[in-house]
């Protein structure tokens, strides 16, 4: 990988991020947000494969998003769950109240014995809901983790483990040149009122390759790849892992729908030397190592 891409930047500041920014321009890149995330982002497939399973009919479930945003994904995910007859109750927060404003035009409240679910935002960050004693099953989070430098990365997952009483999903882009090369030439006559192309493109020179953040991030998370240019970080709480599929093994074996669709995994060797099984489901690569 040459030039600017060869090594991950995260010292670079994204525009919408700095508080003297055009409001203007930051308002539109809100608003822009739910139609960038739809084609990219991919997060249908990741609720339907990682969170719908783990839902039951009667039950509420509660899902932290972190770094919410404009809080399109935020919203997504309440209302699939919604849609599918769950009752998801989804917090998100940001510590950026420009954020918070935008997002909560479109919050849900509602009782708790309501069969629906509550969508609600709140400024807040991981340290001040932990020291509030809050949990959640499910913590999912949309490009935070290229915002970190590699010293911080730590200290963050740990946080969204003493959160999470069940999954974390973390979700954001893989750096390529390729993905890099698209981005821009696919948006340059578009989005021109926000900031959606220049920050974009400043987001991929931020973001990890999956070698990286596989080597980064602690040994008990797994890395999935996910079309097009995205990676999940993910992690299983251990109290939960007797009651849940684990993300790998047998997940990883295609269904019916799946077989007809011509998803089928393949025998390969981790790098240990032992032999896993790769396979594709919605557009996500799993590769499963034997220890």
């Amino acid at each position: 990988m040459a030039g600017s891409l060869k090594y991950r930047q995260p010292g670079l500041t994204e525009w919408m991020d700095k508080p003297d920014c055009d409001p203007v321009l930051l308002h539109n890149t809100y608003r822009y947000f739910p139609a960038v995330n739809r084609l990219i982002s991919r997060w249908r497939a990741v609720y339907r494969q990682f969170i719908r399973p783990e839902l039951t009919y009667g039950k509420r479930f509660r899902l932290l998003d972190v770094g919410s945003g404009g809080g399109d994904i935020t919203r997504n995910i309440w209302h699939w769950a919604g849609k599918d007859g769950y009752r998801l109750d989804v917090t998100g927060v940001d510590p950026d109240p420009r954020a918070l404003a935008y997002a909560r035009l479109f919050e849900k409240p509602g009782p708790t014995d309501s069969n629906e679910g509550v969508l609600q935002f709140i400024q807040a960050d991981t340290s001040s809901l932990i020291r509030d004693g809050e949990s959640f099953d499910f913590v999912t989070c949309n490009h935070v983790l290229h915002h970190l430098p590699d010293d911080a990365l730590h200290p963050f997952l740990h946080d969204l483990e003493q959160l999470a009483t069940r999954r974390i999903i973390c979700s954001d882009i893989q750096r390529s040149r390729i993905g890099y090369t698209l981005f821009s030439i696919l948006t340059s006559p578009v989005f021109r009122d926000s900031f959606i192309r220049t920050d974009g493109l400043i987001s991929i020179r931020k973001s990890f390759t999956r070698k990286e953040l596989s080597d980064t991030i602690p040994s008990n998370w797994t890395v999935h790849a996910q079309l097009p240019f995205r990676l999940l970080a993910m992690y299983d709480v251990p109290a939960a892992r007797n009651n849940i599929p684990p993300i790998t093994d047998e997940r990883t074996k295609p269904s019916t729908e799946a077989k007809s669709a011509g998803i089928s995994p393949q025998t390969t060797t981790g790098t240990t030397g032992t032999t896993g099984t790769t396979g594709t489901t919605d557009g996500i690569t799993h590769k499963t190592v034997m220890q």
